[in-house]
């Protein structure tokens, strides 16, 4: 019978104990390095305060709201709005130019907008255009937002300086088979640094339930 050689088999089991030992080693310094990794996302990364909307103030009849995070451009047209439909009587051409200036503000300033479903403007849509509205948004204009949900976006985006109404033509709109009485808008806006975005636009809003809706940008 063949004798086996000690050293050899010692020797073999050495290297096995190394490579095991080695094993265990890399394995307790991948744990150690996630457990780090994970603590320190818990206690440090999650104490930034996180980016979100506070009301301070609404037309609750309308459905319109002022956040913490609208530009003072919004507010002023916000206020605007809330002197215009204040009154005993309404002038429904006034609303259509408060309202359109509002929109426009809301809708093409991304500089506060926390991510790219963040969609200005929405409460002014027609409420059967809503989701139509969103998506194209979301896969247009709003698509290249990055998050901020942190406050520590580093992304130039534009925010709108003024907006000036043009022409308003009362005239009647169908949507879904339904004739209503609707405004057509021209507006022209500017920003506080031009990056290339639409500057000019016409839209429609419509009379619903005594309450108007934007429903269209011609050319879309």
């Amino acid at each position: 019978m063949k004798k086996t050689n000690k050293k050899a088999v010692n020797k073999k089991i050495n290297k096995n104990r190394v490579f095991y030992f080695a094993v265990i080693v890399i394995a307790v310094i991948i744990v150690a390095v996630t457990s780090v990794k994970v603590v320190f996302d818990f206690f440090v990364g999650d104490s930034r305060e996180i980016q979100s909307k506070k009301e301070l103030d609404n037309l609750e009849l309308y459905g319109y709201t002022l956040d913490d995070l609208d530009t003072p451009l919004y507010k002023t047209y916000f206020d605007e709005l809330k002197d215009i439909l204040n009154k005993d009587e309404l002038d429904w051409e006034q609303y259509a130019t408060g309202l359109t200036k509002i929109f426009v503000a809301d809708f093409y300033t991304l500089s506060n907008k926390i991510t790219s479903s963040d969609i200005g403007g929405v409460e002014f849509i027609h409420i059967d255009m809503v989701d139509n509205f969103i998506m194209h948004a979301g896969d247009t204009m709003y698509n290249h937002v990055k998050n901020n949900v942190y406050g520590d976006r580093v992304q130039e985006l534009p925010t709108v300086s003024d907006v000036t109404i043009g022409e308003i033509i009362s005239e009647n709109y169908t949507y879904n088979d339904n004739s209503y009485e609707a405004y057509k808008v021209s507006v022209t806006w500017e920003y506080e640094k031009d990056l290339g975005y639409d500057k000019t636009g016409t839209f429609y809003l419509i009379k619903d339930n005594n309450k108007l809706n934007v429903v269209q940008k011609l050319g879309e």
